[in-house]
């Protein structure tokens, strides 16, 4: 009976918060596929030591929890609102920059957090820096010509943000989330390297400067099926280098932390 209860809650949370998610389940599985293949042989010992699974399975959990009993907290970690110089808000403490970098720097002496602390800051840093390189989740909070707002879809009404938390399955449609993370992982060591210099709060304020291109390429009220071939060629690419960097990144930081 009370397995069954757990299970009610999860599901219910689970749809409660399924229409706010970024990059959808798959986008979030398949940035964390990518990840996966350029963790460390150490690294990838200790992530399946505290998550007793893999990096994917994990890759939609904040969504997933956001609002059950003891994870409310985390339900406005997902966004990195900025001002008109792409900078974050002062003061704010709820983004999800700030709280991949913070927990990043905890994990730094994970062995002297609990097992429990452990695993749940690895199922943060596998969703938060993917959120980070989502298109949408840069908030641009005080420019009205950045709002988000709607679309068509075959004449439907659509939601600019729905759209872009689904570029991934929407560019790649029948392929799978390792399908895809395997067809884009082609870069060389030394490009690598440079997509990861920097780090959390470097990452996050490029982001912020590059994504205000969507709204120009896809305009609010448009209809998504009449863009032309070289915008959503554009927003294809966006989509990949997006995808590749929260992979990539996404290694490097749990690298950084077992495998020092």
């Amino acid at each position: 009976m009370k397995k069954l209860a757990t299970f009610a809650v999860v599901l219910l949370c689970s749809l409660v918060s399924y229409s706010v998610s970024a990059w959808n389940d798959m986008g979030h599985t398949t940035i964390a596929s990518l990840a996966e293949q350029h963790l460390t042989p150490k690294t990838k010992e200790m992530c399946r030591k505290y998550l007793n699974h893999t990096l994917p399975y994990y890759a939609a959990w904040m969504d997933q929890w956001r609002n059950c009993p003891g994870y409310e907290h985390t339900s406005s970690w997902h966004t990195y609102p900025v001002d008109e110089r792409n900078k974050r808000f002062k003061g704010e403490s709820r983004d999800a920059a700030y709280q991949a970098m913070r927990i990043s720097k905890q994990m730094r002496k994970y062995e002297k957090l609990s097992d429990s602390i452990v695993r749940d800051n690895l199922k943060y840093l596998i969703h938060l820096i993917a959120d980070i390189h989502c298109p949408v989740h840069i908030k641009y909070a005080n420019e009205p010509n950045l709002k988000q707002g709607s679309l068509r879809m075959k004449g439907k009404k659509y939601k600019f943000h729905a759209f872009w938390d689904s570029t991934i399955d929407y560019y790649h449609k029948g392929m799978k989330c390792d399908a895809i993370a395997k067809q884009y992982d082609t870069f060389t060591d030394k490009q690598i390297a440079e997509i990861c210099k920097g780090n959390i709060a470097n990452w996050a304020k490029v982001n912020a400067e590059q994504m205000r291109e969507i709204y120009t390429l896809l305009p609010m009220n448009s209809e998504v099926t009449a863009v032309s071939e070289e915008n959503h060629q554009r927003m294809k690419e966006i989509t990949i280098q997006q995808m590749r960097r929260g992979g990539y990144r996404l290694a490097k930081v749990l690298n950084g932390i077992f495998d020092k």
